[in-house]
């Protein structure tokens, strides 16, 4: 059952909303009305700005995948290079047991050179150079007429992939004159 108390606490907040509306004003302050013409023009200004933004993103994107592909691209040679630098060391030792005289060998030699010099691979002089630890891994110190850091002996080459050292030259450094 429903108490009558009940029903009247029910109405009276019915009747007592209507009170709390004359506090809210009616109209709020007019504000100033902008053209039609100014309207579009921050809208184009707005577009026009995210625009400038998504082109520079854009630009900044395809120069970052420019410049990573490059360096996969790089990256990639320079593994390749490494493994095939081992079948020229051992084609080098090959030809040296023969003493150099089988022509296929030479042959075959030249023609791996010419493949690691297009792409870019190159091999460089180390002995009777100073010793640069960026160039060379020292394997051995021994006493010899040269002077002390000079490379009296180069016992397998360093290569370079344009300019960067790839695999370092293995190489004998002198430590000078032994004194008697």
């Amino acid at each position: 059952m429903i108490n009558s108390a009940d029903e009247e606490d029910r109405q009276e907040p019915l009747e007592n909303q209507g009170e709390g509306r004359e506090l809210i004003p009616e109209e709020s302050p007019p504000q100033e009305e902008k053209s039609p013409q100014e309207i579009l023009q921050a809208e184009y200004d707005e577009l026009h700005n995210r625009y400038l933004r998504l082109a520079a993103d854009f630009e900044n994107f395809r120069k970052r995948s420019a410049k990573d592909m490059e360096f996969r691209t790089t990256s990639a040679i320079e593994r390749f290079a490494k493994d095939m630098l081992e079948v020229a060391d051992s084609l080098d030792r090959a030809l040296t047991a023969e003493g150099g005289s089988h022509e296929g060998m030479n042959q075959i030699k030249k023609l791996l050179e010419n493949v690691l010099e297009r792409q870019g691979i190159s091999p460089y002089d180390s002995i009777g150079g100073a010793f640069d630890p960026a160039q060379h891994e020292a394997i051995a110190y021994v006493p010899s007429d040269k002077d002390e850091g000079t490379i009296c002996d180069e016992v397998c080459r360093g290569y370079c992939l344009n300019s960067k050292v790839i695999r370092p030259a293995k190489v004998t450094v002198s430590s000078g004159t032994q004194p008697q």
